[in-house]
């Protein structure tokens, strides 16, 4: 049978309405899909959509991803199946259920529909028994991690008897139009997720009962300090549900009887009591911690009951808190204190757990490594700390040695693989390239130069939350005179491509009275973003894209973004303009529209950022600007992006009645509280340069007149300081 159809899925049927169900259905509305939510009736189906739609972090991008989700009566609709391409079971965890439930709907699918079931742990064999041959074939076991909308994951379960061809076409399908990165996971109890990440934060629970640790203690030396989540452990437990860790340990004790370290995931006093209790965690407002008000209490495991959050004093940490990873846990592993105590108890014996269980479970140590970094959100798998830390030193607190004489499991990029137990190399693909893989051409503390290995240049912020400065933009203009019509790409790494231009650096000139210094920098800016839409450039957009740095970008050619960017120039809220040349920008890209026009002016007056799949809507983002679903692929697709050159376009004059547009605009937005009296004034600085410039070199002057006029006033200033110290805007 051919695959090939299934890259076009575009129709999909949601197999069950509870928390995953519609998360998943949630999360393909979003990506433009067709979907079907199927639940016992159709008004529990529309209540497991109305919660989707009220969760936090939201699930669904807007309105319009929810009305492309239509709801179904597993007894009345199932008829609805014969136009579905792929069919997404995630019913209720339990086998005979999902088995009644494939029995009923086999009649009704298509011959090449996708079947898969989402399941985080029943063995996919089992659930396939009875099932024809053409059903076995194409029949898959999904693990979308929740909520699906934000971690990437999958593990993707096939089994002895599923068709080669179709495990590759589903793999191709879930990255390139789901967006999730896929890893490759063995039928085995709880496959690699839940099989070592549940007996991994159970054992941190009871080591800390044994040590009599507190709370804070324990998700203080258990969170980024060994390269994991701030959530470390007791708050992690409270998000996941003390219920559901039950459930799952539970599950795993009762079906891996050969694993001799099971005992672990016998259930920790402390979860017995509060599940007792009913503070089963966050979902229920308490469990190791409870919120009263502004303050968080944590439980105190000597009383039984909460009391005020105390942060934990372990002066060593600061001592070695700026060492690489692996230095810092082999200082800590010697020290005698508490840290040293329990990274012993804890960290030597779940890493080496990984060793113990890994030939069991995955079919490399890197397919491991990559569940627990993007299911877990850990820095680093548990293969990858070992080579970081030496497998020699943990040696040295532990008698069970499990695949010492193969480490360190990387040996030049090759991961161990876990079947044959030697070290082969693993293929990169260019579609997951990072800017990190380009060799640099030059560098500063603050942008690189990387040859992008297609005849151009990858120009990379590197400030803190990659801010614009003088140093990056000198070098980038340097750059863009020096090869005028040459092929550019703005990418880079963190948490943000960047948050707008450096604010510290703008109110210490401002506070010191050197407003050349800054108009000068203005000017510098606009003329980059200039050079840029001459040069065949594009623009790699991912966490924030903000300010200054989004300015740059909408003037490239092509601008590639993950959906989950937020776009937009706020410089109002904190007393400013775009004076990058976005204000003229905006005016130009909406010029043809009156309506567009007052639009955009408010939402330069307001400071609006909207996530990037709305930013066409806001004249952010071009229609032709493409969103990448897969947050590894916009690298890739951005240095591959078309580049058309941008046609000239003739300024327009301003519509007569737009001045009074932006004016009831601005009335209603002081009305609702969304922006003061200074708020008007900068407001009014927008509508000056919608209305009254005349031309796109006039539209810059006035953006750099308005932006050192503000500057220059103590509210605007008040405003820097207070973002820069509070961490929001002040709506003086």
């Amino acid at each position: 049978m051919s695959y090939d159809s299934w890259m076009n899925a575009h129709r999909v049927a949601v197999m069950g309405a509870g928390t995953m169900g519609s998360g998943i259905a949630a999360h393909l509305a979003n990506l433009g899909f067709d979907v079907t939510l199927f639940d016992l009736a159709r008004e529990t189906a529309q209540a497991g959509l109305d919660r989707a739609g009220q969760n936090r972090p939201p699930h669904f991008y807007g309105q319009d991803a929810v009305h492309r989700v239509r709801v179904a009566s597993l007894a009345d609709d199932l008829i609805a199946l014969r136009d579905a391409d792929w069919v997404c079971e995630a019913i209720i965890e339990k086998m005979d259920a999902k088995r009644a439930l494939y029995e009923a709907i086999e009649p009704v699918l298509r011959d090449d529909a996708m079947i898969s079931t989402n399941t985080s742990g029943l063995e996919i064999r089992l659930l396939g028994d009875g099932r024809s041959k053409l059903f076995r074939d194409r029949f898959i076991g999904t693990h979308f991690f929740n909520p699906p909308r934000y971690l990437k994951l999958i593990e993707l379960i096939p089994t002895e008897e599923t068709d080669p061809g179709a495990i590759s076409a589903m793999t191709a399908f879930l990255e390139d139009r789901v967006g999730r990165r896929v890893v490759l996971a063995k039928d085995t109890p709880g496959f690699i997720a839940n099989r070592y990440g549940m007996w991994a934060l159970y054992q941190a629970i009871h080591t800390a009962e044994k040590l009599k640790f507190s709370v804070e203690t324990v998700d203080t030396l258990t969170g980024p300090f060994i390269g994991r989540p701030r959530t470390a452990t007791f708050r992690l437990a409270d998000l996941i549900g003390l219920d559901i860790m039950a459930d799952v340990a539970g599950n795993l004790v009762l079906r891996c009887g050969n694993d001799p370290l099971r005992s672990n995931l016998n259930m920790p006093a402390s979860i017995a009591n509060l599940i007792e209790l009913g503070w089963i965690g966050s979902k229920a407002g308490q469990g190791y911690y409870k919120k009263e008000g502004d303050q968080f209490l944590s439980l105190d495991f000597r009383t039984k009951a909460y009391r005020p959050r105390v942060d934990a004093d372990i002066p060593f940490l600061a001592s070695v808190a700026r060492l690489p990873i692996g230095e810092r846990i082999r200082q800590t592993l010697e020290q005698r204190g508490e840290a040293g105590e329990f990274l012993r108890e804890h960290l030597v014996p779940a890493l080496l757990y990984a060793a113990e269980i890994g030939p069991e479970i995955s079919y490399s140590v890197k397919d491991f490594d990559e569940v627990m970094k993007w299911g877990w959100g850990w820095a680093m798998g548990p293969f990858e700390l070992i080579d970081e830390i030496g497998y020699g030193t943990l040696k040295n607190y532990s008698t069970s040695t499990p695949l010492a004489e193969k480490s360190p499991f990387y040996k030049k990029g090759a991961p161990l693989d876990l079947q044959t137990l030697t070290h082969s190399e693993h293929r990169h693909e260019s579609r997951y390239a990072t800017v990190s893989d380009f060799p640099i051409i030059k560098e500063n503390t603050s942008w690189a130069k990387r040859d992008d290995l297609a005849g151009g240049t990858i120009f990379e912020f590197r400030s803190k939350m990659n801010a614009l400065n003088p140093e990056i933009v000198v070098a980038l203009l340097g750059h863009l005179e020096a090869n005028p019509e040459s092929r550019i790409t703005l990418a880079n790494e963190g948490p943000a491509y960047s948050v707008g231009f450096d604010l510290a650096y703008l109110l210490k000139l401002a506070e010191e009275g050197q407003f050349d210094e800054v108009q000068a920098a203005l000017r510098l800016l606009q003329k980059c973003g200039l050079a840029l839409r001459r040069a065949r450039s594009a623009a790699a957009l991912h966490g924030f894209a903000l300010g200054g740095g989004l300015e740059l970008a909408m003037h490239c050619r092509a601008v590639v973004a993950h959906p989950e960017t937020t776009v937009g120039l706020p410089e109002a809220l904190v007393g400013l303009i775009p004076a990058g040349g976005g204000t003229a920008l905006m005016r130009m890209r909406t010029q043809h529209d009156i309506h567009f026009l007052s639009s955009a002016a408010i939402s330069l007056a307001s400071g609006r950022k909207v996530p990037a799949p709305e930013g066409h809507k806001y004249h952010f983002m071009r229609e032709r600007d493409e969103l990448a679903v897969n947050p590894d692929q916009v690298t890739s697709r951005a240095l591959t992006a078309g580049r058309p050159e941008e046609k000239s376009t003739a300024w327009l004059p301003a519509p007569a009645p737009l001045a009074g547009m932006i004016d009831s605009e601005i009335d209603k937005l002081r009305a609702g509280g969304v922006i003061g009296e200074y708020g008007e004034t900068i407001a009014g600085e927008i509508k000056r340069i919608f209305v009254k410039a005349r031309s796109e070199e006039s539209a810059l002057e006035m953006e750099v007149e308005s932006f050192l006029n503000l500057l220059g006033k103590p509210r605007t200033q008040l405003r820097i300081r207070h973002m820069l110290e509070k961490g929001n805007p002040l709506n003086n």
